[in-house]
């Protein structure tokens, strides 16, 4: 039987978000904020198959799929001593001018990466409080949270952002996470960095 919609979707992606917190629980004795439960779905998530695929659609996210079909198994919280996923929650609270720095290491096994940044939004018609997610690899490229590659601008409608840069070149990463509006009090932050194979 087939089953589909937010019918669906919903009590799925809500039981995967309760194993994704028990996980944090249970393997770092931590107490995951919401916004990293999120991170970790999203980054997790991988590109649907089938009728929607690229080159009809661009890459995720798009309007058809969002960030794609959730995968548990990568959205897990990573065992203690595991190099290819790093994650930070909400350590950091940014107002007007801040930004965060932080560094990840992508192997030269690594295929890709995979950043994502997610934040609570203070509730209003439209987004709030604005973070910029920015990535620059070993050799200084530069890549935009929900931007094409060769994108300068920057998404300013999301409370999530993510970069996927396959190919990245092997090495130091600077994740930066910067404000671009606060208007209504400083914000903190999820962030989460996996070199996939």
């Amino acid at each position: 039987m087939f089953d589909a919609g937010t019918s669906m979707a919903t009590p799925l992606v809500a039981g995967c978000a309760a194993v994704v917190r028990e996980s944090f629980r249970v393997r770092r004795g931590v107490r995951p904020s919401a916004a990293l439960v999120k991170a970790m779905l999203v980054n997790g998530a991988v590109s649907l198959t089938g009728q929607y695929v690229p080159p009809e659609l661009t890459p995720v996210p798009n309007e058809s799929e969002g960030f794609g079909l959730v995968n548990l198994a990568q959205s897990l919280c990573p065992d203690d001593g595991d190099a290819s996923t790093a994650f930070w929650d909400e350590g950091d609270e940014l107002d007007v001018g801040d930004e965060a720095s932080h560094t990840f290491t992508v192997s030269e096994g690594a295929a890709g990466l995979k950043v994502t940044l997610v934040w609570t939004d203070p509730p209003g018609e439209a987004l709030q409080n604005d973070l910029d997610l920015i990535v620059r690899d070993a050799n200084g490229d530069e890549r935009h949270g929900n931007m094409p590659p060769s994108a300068a601008d920057f998404d300013r409608t999301n409370n999530v952002e993510q970069i996927v840069w396959d190919n990245v070149a092997p090495g130091e990463i600077t994740i930066i996470v910067r404000t671009f509006r606060i208007p209504v009090s400083p914000q903190s932050f999820a962030l989460v960095a996996r070199a996939y194979t």
